[in-house]
């Protein structure tokens, strides 16, 4: 076997932070979500991934980390799946992590892949499946990693623009010149047919990836990276919630339950036309919640119907999984765990959108803006 066969690309990062112990358990459940494993030992989180391992440790007025993989290439990806969530966790802070060890150039990401339309479909008034071709795809079908960042090109462009990640694990774009991106639920995949199904909900105040969706032509091209967000846990009991934004994720999964389980998936929507025939286990409730033309993310349907579910009395067998505007999502993740007393590891809740921000000013402005408040 050649030496270079053998070769594993290593860096470390020691960063002075003297506020690490306010953001620890945040920053750990950030990196899990992104695909990673996350193992405590002796004050050590061990990390592993599909592009390498890696180690994150809180020390004296800071952290360290340490990453190592086959490739150079993967490298990047896990350093970028590290500086990522803790950059955002820690927005505020401002946080400079300064690598030492094996460098590379700029790369694109080994997870990506280019897919284009196949079909459109309106499946409700406000709900818009779009099915996308593309080539090996088979990392993507995954139970426990639901979501994918899609990354919208223009119609036409001669030159498509990807994200490359750099030495030190951050996104770069050919002549600093990026094209939208969002993370989106994989509603369906077929990896024989090579085939990914995404469900867009038609917002009445669309960013850029809705107009994106509105516009959408057959043979248009979009790249995806992913998966990530973690999907349901084992449990006796499920309670799914969520808006328009989280249908796909709350059909995939009660499509995925096994017979015998029980629970209830709470779904809001506006009006009964933007119901769905769902599939799920004979003893999972579903109710459709309607805004009854209410501005999306200005009511308390979500909450109000969170507090009047009947727990059993052994919390370790119940689960939750949900995701919705921050408000709802904030009020929830506090009745869990502050009424109902579930564990940590018992429910999974994404904060989908902001109502008063955009992706962009929701990174930008860091934890504060996504995390519970």
């Amino acid at each position: 076997m050649p030496p270079s066969a053998s070769k594993r690309y290593q860096a470390s990062a020691v960063v002075q932070f003297a506020k690490i112990s306010e953001y620890l358990e945040a920053i750990v459940d950030s990196i899990a979500t992104h695909d990673m494993t996350v193992e405590e030992a002796d004050g050590i989180h061990h990390i592993r991934s599909p592009f390498g391992d890696a180690t994150f440790e809180a020390v004296e007025n800071g952290f360290r980390l340490t990453a190592g993989a086959p490739d150079t290439g993967g490298l990047n990806r896990l350093k970028h799946a590290l500086v990522g969530p803790i950059g955002f966790i820690a927005s505020r802070e401002k946080l400079k992590i300064e690598w030492e060890g094996d460098h590379a150039e700029p790369a694109l990401p080994a997870d990506l892949r280019i897919l284009h339309v196949k079909s459109i479909e309106d499946i409700t008034p406000r709900l818009r499946r779009i099915v996308f071709g593309g080539e090996n795809l088979e990392r993507y079908d995954r139970d426990d990693q639901l979501h994918c960042r899609l990354v919208f090109q223009p119609r036409g462009i001669a030159e498509p623009r990807w994200p490359m990640l750099d030495h030190r694990g951050h996104v770069v774009w050919p002549d600093d010149k990026a094209v939208p991106t969002r993370v989106y639920t994989i509603r369906h995949i077929d990896p024989a047919r090579q085939e990914i199904a995404v469900d867009f909900a038609l917002h009445t105040k669309p960013g850029p990836a809705t107009r994106w969706a509105i516009d959408a032509q057959l043979g248009d091209i979009v790249g995806i990276l992913g998966p990530a967000a973690n999907g349901p846990k084992h449990a006796e009991f499920y309670v799914l919630f969520g808006d328009e934004t989280a249908i796909p994720g709350i059909a995939r999964i009660l499509e995925s339950l096994p017979t015998g389980v029980t629970g209830h998936a709470f779904i809001e929507v506006d009006a009964k036309a933007d119901e769905l025939a769902l599939r799920c286990p004979n003893g999972i409730s579903t109710v459709w919640l309607h805004r009854g033309g209410a501005e999306p993310g200005t009511t308390t349907l979500l909450e109000d119907a969170l507090r009047a579910v009947h727990w059993p009395v052994m919390l370790e067998t119940a689960f939750v999984w949900g995701g919705c505007e921050h408000k709802a999502f904030s009020a929830i993740y506090r009745h869990l765990k502050r009424n109902i007393g579930l564990s940590r590891d018992r429910f999974v809740l994404y904060s989908h959108w902001h109502r008063h921000l955009s992706e962009e000013e929701i990174i930008a402005t860091g934890a504060e803006a996504y995390l519970p408040q």
